[in-house]
């Protein structure tokens, strides 16, 4: 099983018309709040009995959001983005290169390879990346930070 999301200039416009005739974006003032999702699937001919279970979300490199996420399984976030992000079971990436700043996450496992700014609660399991730059103040039961990654702030173990 693949599944691959890129954005690329022109192709923006149309995935946004698309999100937004699906009732996708949600727009507040000038900012778009958007949930991009890509499904993973093996057979095309499979009923559709829980379509959402097997969705990802994918915030590109070639876009700044700022707002409020929620998600179930996953979110790879591989650009900027400001804000808030929940999930009580999901696990949030933020990719190498990817910048957080000024943000509120709660998830159940967050691996780190980009900058992060802001507070980090994770339920499971907090990872820090070679590349990761983590600031602010992080709650987890398990915190590992791998050769190379970079933390600053206060660190408070949870149970």
């Amino acid at each position: 099983m693949k599944a691959t999301a890129g954005f690329t200039g022109p192709r923006i416009r149309t995935l946004i018309e698309r999100l937004d005739g699906a009732g996708l974006i949600h727009r507040k003032r000038d900012t778009v709040v958007s949930q991009a999702v890509a499904r993973v699937s093996s057979d095309s001919h499979r009923p559709n009995t829980s379509v959402r279970d097997n969705w990802l979300g994918f915030i590109g490199d070639v876009v700044k959001f700022t707002g409020e996420v929620s998600f179930k399984s996953m979110l790879r976030i591989d650009g900027h983005f400001s804000g808030n992000i929940k999930s009580e079971s999901g696990t949030l990436i933020i990719s190498s290169g990817a910048e957080v700043t000024q943000a509120v996450i709660s998830v159940a496992v967050a691996r780190i390879e980009g900058r992060f700014d802001g507070d980090i609660s994770a339920e499971k399991e907090l990872v820090i990346g070679r590349t990761g730059n983590v600031k602010g103040s992080v709650t987890a039961p398990t915190m590992v930070v791998e050769e190379g990654g970079q933390f600053n702030g206060s660190c408070r173990r949870s149970k």
